[in-house]
């Protein structure tokens, strides 16, 4: 991935090769997970944050919905200061 520049780009929040944002969480998760599968990647990503006590919690006061296709950007920002970035 590249680095997002330009219009709408918002100081701090671009990084070499990721970018803060909402995902769909097959996206998201196929960056986690790139050799696996749309189904695995889904799966292996939920794993992570079960396994991830404090994340889930904090993924909850947020007002995650699980059955939701897509990560806001809090969210993900959450995920990537428990998780590290994919």
């Amino acid at each position: 991935m590249q680095l997002k520049t330009g219009p709408g780009a918002v100081a701090g929040e671009e990084r070499e090769g990721f970018c803060l944002k909402a995902y769909r969480k097959s996206e998201l998760a196929g960056l986690y997970f790139p050799q696996a599968g749309k189904k695995g990647a889904l799966q292996g990503l939920g794993r992570w944050i079960k396994q991830c006590a404090e994340l889930e919690r904090e993924l909850e006061r947020s007002g995650y919905q699980k059955n939701r296709k897509f990560f806001l950007k809090s969210e993900v920002e959450l995920i990537v200061r428990f998780l590290g970035e994919p």
